[in-house]
């Protein structure tokens, strides 16, 4: 693999020899000139180069300067064939804390200042050299330690890594006299204010009259000068050097600048060095991830694809043991083999790694990486120190998992850590990729299958469309599956439901010669219920049994020669079974998907023709007999008619001439009838019982007209109706106390004057039944349902026993003696039908002299 291309790295050793020994003005721009690149500097000192004018295509990168007499900007302009890749835009951004090295050379002043400033050259050039091209950082470290020491005697030096808003020491020097490490439970310094300032400056933080107390640092009350720089990466803070003395209360200039000069050597070693590293960890990651890809392009197997990145993972890392688990019932199951597992993490996968224990499982909701310590693991050489987990996901949810174990005894470094996560993508988009191939070639041969389905299908309908014969219909759908599979034969069963003797499955179709006489006569002389397994299991279970080969002791048979595969599938009605759908195959062999597909579907088309059938035939049976109940009906009609004339006409003549007479025997009789009080009282009966005969009569006349009468639906506001009926009750009120409560009604959709029947029925009877009440009082209010409106009149009148509510709606039905209150016995009959009508209901509650309350509903249109 190559390493990227660069135009300026050739150059970069030079330019920093150039920029470290630089002690001008015009030497800074000399050296800057080294890139290639023309170069526009301003200083206060020096007025700025007139700078020709730029060639097309020409590149201008402007770096930011802090130099001793202010921010400067420096502006390199690269001519078009000087091509800057990401590598040279990386070495350039390194390149400002150089500069403003150099620049602050420049601006010492001469005199007695001007040791000081060799001092500080001769320190960076000595601890730049002393660096060297180490990329460790602890090594560039100890270096820096040896360095300034050397430069500085008398003082001590410890370097601390930024862990999250805390401090852990890394480095202390051998002449130290404390122990920073015990400053904080586990060793971690938080709340100095002296770091946090180090921290905010990002300059050379020099503190004289060190205060321990102030600083929450009594460990340091002996050292009387601090001086602390803090280091960068990657924008974020990451380390800080800090340097104390005992000797002195204050820093000379010749030690702030001897400090100041180390710390940009340091800073530039370890910017050097992250830099190698973060090179080399991504040279890694991708040689890996290239590694990989290359070795499963051309491979969908789960365990060689597991296999493969063990393998990657235990070349590129060493000493790791790596497995791969898939998910099963809320389990991790080893893909790999439990015996080519190491023991220690065979022993792992029991313990912490279990789904329903351990924290990594967290990864599941986003398919992340994780890296953990392992501080629980018993002590011993061979147990695992730390762990990580790549949860690979199917359709959003896990489907398995990629574990590492190092036995270093340490965290992960950035390098594991980058090669892991290149594993850990590469193969689950390899798992992915392979779960898409599956997918496609199940969709493929279920594509297939459904085409070969739809024309058994339209094959089925076209010769059975006009076919009622449920038998004849399933030797079709027998003779279409034949002919779309391998050859074989085809039985259906139902179970003999004769009455007496053993219960047997009994065959009422077969498509295909058995090819074993003995098989057959045991076929047709029927096959034991509960002993067929074959035939029972689908049958009850309601879902197919496939074997890709017959087992003999499958339904007892001992003459099975010739039968190989076999598939049994039950033949549903309105979900019920009704039958076994069987195929049989010459000579064993798998039920593929597509079969197993076109099978269903066939006996799902079998059951919708079946079902067709029987609907026309039930359909054609319930044509002729709503011709017979329409022909019924319209008799009935005639008849019903020919009744109300014959009430009207026939029956009323006969009443009309027993008043009439009645009437001239009364005048007849005169003044007679005062002497005979029996004959008066016969002939006062005579007169009530026609007149009761002619309300009789109307009442008949009035129910059938209702039940005849043409329904005219319109809107009908039920509160002016009972304002109507309120009106014509006022006659029957005359004398009395009664109290109307209405509460507001709503508007309902239906028959203004047979609703008015309704209301008039209703409120008559609470009037007529409260007579004897010396205060009367009817309520009539509205109950809102989802989807209807129930209206309520209730009285305090005598009531009902409620056990007869039954009979109150019937013709002629009373519960109360003519003598005690007057009326026909059809006017709730006429309620009932009209309600009927609209598509209502009614109801009746009450108890003997407590009252009575008359619901109905009608349906709510708004």
């Amino acid at each position: 693999m190559t390493a990227p291309a660069s135009s300026l790295l050739h150059r970069w050793q030079e330019v920093i020899s150039a920029l470290s020994t630089a002690v001008t003005l015009s030497q800074v721009r000399d050296a800057l000139r080294g890139l290639g690149a023309a170069v526009d500097l301003a200083h206060p000192d020096d007025p700025p180069e007139p700078f020709p004018d730029g060639l097309p295509g020409t590149v201008t990168v402007e770096l930011p300067v802090s130099g001793a007499t202010g921010p400067l900007t420096a502006r390199l302009h690269f001519a078009p064939d000087i091509p800057l890749g990401d590598v040279d835009h990386a070495l350039l951004a390194a390149l400002p804390p150089l500069i403003g090295a150099a620049l602050t050379r420049t601006a010492l002043p001469d005199g007695g200042r001007t040791r000081d400033r060799e001092a500080a050259l001769r320190a960076f050039m000595l601890l730049t050299e002393e660096l060297g091209d180490a990329s460790d950082a602890d090594a560039l470290i100890r270096s820096a330690d040896r360095g300034v020491r050397q430069l500085l005697p008398g003082v001590s030096l410890a370097y601390m890594d930024r862990v999250g808003s805390g401090w852990c020491v890394r480095f202390m020097s051998g002449n130290i006299e404390l122990d920073l490490t015990g400053a904080a439970p586990g060793g971690l310094l938080t709340g100095i204010s002296a770091l946090d300032s180090a921290v905010r400056s990002g300059q050379p933080t020099f503190i004289d009259h060190w205060d321990a107390g102030a600083q929450g640092l009594p460990q340091t009350a002996r050292y009387r000068a601090a001086a602390l720089q803090a280091f960068y990466r990657d924008g974020q803070v990451s380390g800080l050097l800090a340097v104390g003395t005992t000797d002195h209360d204050t820093w000379t200039d010749l030690e702030r600048g001897v400090f100041s000069a180390a710390c940009r050597s340091l800073n530039l070693a370890l910017s050097r060095a992250w830099h190698v590293q973060q090179l080399a960890e991504e040279r890694a990651a991708l040689a890996a991830f290239v590694s990989f890809e290359e070795q499963v392009l051309h491979t969908t197997d789960l365990l060689d694809l597991s296999t493969r990145a063990a393998d990657v993972l235990r070349a590129t890392l060493g000493d790791v043991d790596v497995a791969y688990l898939e998910a099963h019932h809320g389990q991790w199951t080893p893909v790999t083999p439990a015996a080519d597992l190491p023991p220690d993490l065979t022993d792992l996968l029991g313990g912490p790694l279990a789904p329903d224990t351990h924290t990594a499982l967290t990864a599941q909701q986003a398919g992340q990486t994780l890296f953990l310590p392992f501080p629980d693991a018993p002590a011993g050489p061979h147990v695992p120190r730390a762990f990580a987990v790549h949860v690979t996901l199917r359709d959003g949810h896990p489907a398995g998992m990629l574990v590492m174990l190092n036995r270093a005894g340490r965290d992960w470094t950035e390098r594991e850590r980058s090669v892991f996560r290149s594993v850990g993508r590469s193969l689950g988009m390899a798992l992915d990729r392979a779960a898409k191939d599956d997918l496609l070639r199940n969709q493929n041969a279920s594509l297939q299958a459904q085409t070969r389905s739809l024309e058994a299908f339209a094959q089925l309908s076209a010769d059975l469309g006009a076919q009622e014969d449920r038998y004849a219909l399933i030797r079709r759908a027998q003779e279409v599956a034949l002919s779309l599979l391998p050859t074989g034969f085809a039985v259906y069963y139902e179970p003999d439901t004769a009455p007496g003797g053993p219960r047997l499955w009994r065959v009422k179709s077969q498509v295909g010669d058995m090819g074993n006489p003995e098989l057959q006569r045991t076929v047709d002389a029927g096959l034991d219920f509960e002993r067929t397994l074959n035939l029972i299991t689908p049958w009850r279970t309601r879902e197919p049994l496939y074997q890709d080969a017959y087992a003999l002791d499958t339904d007892g048979l001992t003459h099975t020669d010739g039968v190989g595969a076999t598939a049994c599938l039950p033949l549903l009605e309105n979900g019920t079974p009704v039958g076994v759908f069987c195929m049989a195959q010459d000579h064993a062999r798998p039920w593929t998907p597509a079969d197993r597909s076109l099978l269903s579907s066939v006996t799902r088309s079998l059951a919708l023709a079946l079902d067709r059938a029987r609907s026309v035939t039930e359909l054609r049976r319930y044509s002729a007999e709503l011709e017979r109940s329409n022909a019924a009906m319209h008799a009935a009609n005639e008849e019903l008619e020919a009744f109300a004339y014959s009430v009207s006409h026939d029956l009323r003549a006969p009443v009309r001439h027993i008043a009439g007479f009645a009437d001239l025997l009364r005048k007849a009789l005169g003044n007679e009838l005062d002497a005979n009080p029996k004959a008066a009282r016969a002939l006062n009966i005579i007169t009530e019982s026609t007149a009761h005969m002619n309300e009789l009569i109307d009442a008949m006349l009035n129910l059938s007209r209702t039940a005849r009468q043409e329904l005219r639906v319109g809107p009908v506001d039920l509160n002016d109706l009972v304002r109507g009926v309120q009106t014509d009750l006022k006659p029957d009120l005359k004398g009395r106390s009664v109290q109307w409560r209405v509460s507001e009604l709503p508007a309902v959709q239906g028959d203004a004057a047979l609703l008015r029947q309704v209301l008039s029925n209703l409120m008559g009877n609470a009037v007529k039944y409260t007579t004897r009440r010396p205060e009367a009082l009817i309520e009539i209010w509205a109950e809102a349902h989802p989807e209807r409106w129930t209206v309520h009149v209730r009285d305090n009148g005598v009531g009902f026993d409620s056990r007869y509510a039954h009979k109150l709606f019937g013709v002629f039905q009373r519960l109360h003696r003519p003598e005690e209150f007057g009326g026909t016995g059809v006017g709730l009959a006429n309620v009932r039908r009209i309600l009927s009508r609209h598509g209502g209901s009614w109801a009746a509650q009450g108890a003997p002299d407590q009252g009575a309350t008359f619901s109905f509903s009608l349906p709510r249109t708004d």
